[in-house]
């Protein structure tokens, strides 16, 4: 979680030397570009590895027949 929020505090200080110098800069445009892409990605395939839920919804389940099963 720290790197997540190092990085984001490395691309506000990025944005004043963005917004000065390098605001007709297509090489920076391509760069961020790219970084908001992989990024999301990847954030995007963190959120979507459901396996420890799936564990636990499976665990909760063998303890509910076994319970039912015990009655």
């Amino acid at each position: 979680m720290w790197l997540h929020r190092a990085l984001a505090g490395m691309w506000v200080l990025l944005v004043i030397p963005g917004v000065i110098w390098w605001a007709e800069s297509i090489l920076f445009v391509i760069l961020v570009s790219l970084y908001a892409n992989i990024v999301g990605e990847i954030s995007a395939s963190e959120a979507a590895d459901d396996r420890e839920l799936a564990k636990r919804l499976d665990r909760i389940e063998r303890l509910l027949k076994e319970r039912d099963a015990g009655r």
